[in-house]
């Protein structure tokens, strides 16, 4: 079989556009430092990568929103131990009151704090986290969720909705709670239920006409009981949240393990290979130049 001086050039072309191809890939590899470059050099590990990665995404958005809750929780926390502290210091007015030797003065001067710790209460009600939405508003976050309607009224224009943000695969935390739950629907000592900023007026009202009731301690305790009841509820969500972050955590270095083994280059193997590549290029560009010097006039 008779091979043409052209054919041999072109075998000799093909030859070393192919090992630079090589050389390419693997010195790609190398300075990008990963194994698989493009799906076709790896279809099915270019599927896991794909996977793995999305999952990581997914991870790191629970990660975010963890952190989201935990800022929000921990301000409901604050206020409602602050919430706590007003209370408690109400009941202690309230005992002082039922004291029949304070007297009708000494009642004046309880009614005068037992206004500005209800002012107090008002504000914290009506608090504000720092994306500027009103925490105890449900779904209605834009507007003071309570008002001071005068006269011993109070308006509660919020909603009973609660917002979640999910924390894991198969797991969402209330984010807050609404202010109904919180200071509406409170017990009270004659069985019903009625807001607590009701129950520190009547409390004031008393004051101011130098009476008291047993029902203002027995209220300001059922009061005070609705409160901790919601920072329990607060502390076992936030308690969750340091929970499901470190499950999260797990799944996050599991999930990198994996993707290193599918998708990190093995510089030793690489190195090798390259050089070899190397090796085999300048073979078969030796090798086209002698092809190239071939000529029968040679041996003439």
């Amino acid at each position: 079989m008779r091979i043409s001086t052209n054919l041999l050039q072109q075998l000799g072309i093909n030859s070393i556009l192919d090992r630079q191809v090589d050389v390419s890939k693997t010195q790609l590899q190398i300075s990008s430092g990963k194994s698989i470059l493009t799906p076709s050099d790896d279809p099915a590990g270019s599927a896991r990568i794909l996977g793995l990665n999305a999952f990581i995404g997914t991870l790191e958005q629970y990660q975010t929103n963890i952190d989201q809750l935990e800022s929000r929780l921990t301000l409901e926390e604050v206020t409602l131990s602050s919430m706590t502290n007003v209370l408690q210091r109400l009941r202690e007015l309230a005992v002082q009151g039922a004291n029949d030797s304070i007297g009708v003065q000494g009642r004046e001067g309880i009614a005068s704090e037992v206004e500005q710790r209800l002012d107090e209460f008002m504000g914290l009600i009506n608090t504000r986290d720092a994306n500027g939405e009103y925490l105890f508003g449900g779904f209605q976050v834009n507007n003071p969720p309570f008002e001071d309607l005068g006269g011993g009224n109070f308006r509660y224009i919020g909603d009973q909705g609660v917002r979640q943000l999910q924390v894991g695969t198969d797991r969402s935390i209330n984010d807050r709670d609404n202010g109904f739950d919180v200071v509406m629907d409170v017990q009270t000592s004659a069985g019903g239920s009625q807001d607590i900023m009701t129950t520190i007026d009547g409390f004031l009202q008393n004051m101011l006409a130098g009476t008291s009731a047993p029902s203002d301690i027995d209220d300001l305790d059922l009061a005070l009981q609705n409160i901790l009841t919601v920072r329990a509820g607060v502390g076992g969500r936030l308690n969750a949240l340091d929970s499901q972050r470190n499950v999260n955590d797990g799944f996050v270095i599991e999930s990198k393990a994996s993707l290193s083994q599918i998708e990190d280059l093995d510089y030793v193997s690489a190195i090798a290979l390259f050089e070899s590549q190397l090796l085999a290029l300048q073979a078969a560009e030796q090798a086209f130049v002698k092809v190239q010097g071939l000529s029968l006039f040679n041996y003439l």
